[in-house]
């Protein structure tokens, strides 16, 4: 059966001198479900929701979303994918800057869009640290949030095994921390040794986060594992794949989902032991061509869940 077409907007924000980017994707104005909100992690663009890779015709997650009704809105933090201008030498800043400009200017412009709507947020990867920790600074100040996903979500990071050690402690801390340095930012995308650029500040940021118990702001201490506590997170799943076992390893996402404090949360590890079709990667269990029928049911039935509760009570 041939699936119906979607409508597609692109979507420029500004932020100081950045050019934010959104794609949106919707069916049609007539009938606009629940906005959705998803941020790609590092080294990421919102190609890893929305493949461009029209020889494969893959199709991910804001593709299988759009077409049961959601409006979906993919982020492009500055620098990254459609954002301009692309990342360089010259590029000063680090997550308080996305946690505190970027992603509340995306935000509020999805709110600008759909007035009155409470929002399902959706990370991958470090995108959804940032989410995280864009909630326990703002809670309900920049939109409703009435759900929370998390596809490979993890923040402090144990090296528990030699591929972590290799990959984190020796590419990540000594490799792109000297090509970071030697050109003022990590140009992986130039070398296509992955999908996006990060800042120099970004990638240290990114290693202390990993490697400290303390979730603070880099630059003005903002206690974020302090002020998650503090916040009612609303219902949250968390997605793990089996053959994520580096970058959203199940240990380290069942370390950020307590980090977050008592919420309503759930995790589903996908696995071929525990009936799933394959053993996913981090970037695979979101455009691999099997998920559609896989896993992706799984979030609408456990969204519909209390879509049933509301409708009982």
């Amino acid at each position: 059966m041939q699936k119906p077409r979607l409508n597609e907007q692109s979507i420029m924000v500004s932020v100081a001198d950045q050019q934010l980017h959104l794609t949106r994707l919707y069916l049609d104005d007539h009938h606009l479900g629940m906005p959705v909100f998803m941020l790609p992690g590092a080294l990421q663009s919102s190609e890893v929701f929305y493949p461009a890779d029209e020889k494969q015709q893959r199709e991910g997650l804001a593709h299988y979303l759009a077409r049961q009704g959601f409006d979906v809105f993919i982020a492009d933090l500055r620098g990254k994918g459609k954002a301009w201008p692309q990342l360089s030498g010259h590029s000063q800043f680090g997550v308080h800057q996305l946690i505190t400009e970027d992603l509340p200017a995306l935000i509020h412009k999805v709110t600008e869009l759909r007035p009155g709507s409470a929002q399902l947020w959706i990370g991958q990867g470090w995108g959804g640290v940032l989410l995280n920790a864009c909630f326990a600074r703002f809670g309900d100040q920049l939109a409703p949030v009435k759900h929370i996903v998390q596809f490979g979500v993890r923040r402090h990071c144990e090296l528990s095994s030699t591929k972590k050690r290799w990959v984190l402690g020796v590419v990540w801390h000594r490799l792109y921390q000297t090509m970071a340095a030697l050109s003022g930012y990590l140009p992986l995308a130039k070398w296509r040794m992955a999908s996006s650029n990060e800042s120099q500040q970004c990638l240290k940021d990114y290693l202390q986060w990993s490697a400290e118990e303390l979730w603070s702001d880099p630059v003005d201490g903002f206690d974020y594992g302090a002020a998650i506590l503090q916040q009612q997170l609303p219902p949250s799943l968390y997605f793990v794949a089996q053959g994520d076992t580096v970058y959203g390893e199940l240990g380290d996402v069942r370390r950020f989902m307590r980090e977050q404090g008592q919420h309503d949360a759930r995790m589903i590890l996908l696995s071929k032991k525990g009936g799933n079709q394959r053993n996913y990667s981090h970037k695979g269990m979101l455009v691999h061509s099997d998920c559609e029928q896989d896993h992706f049911p799984l979030l609408l039935s456990w969204l519909n869940e209390y879509e049933s509760v509301k409708l009982a009570s």
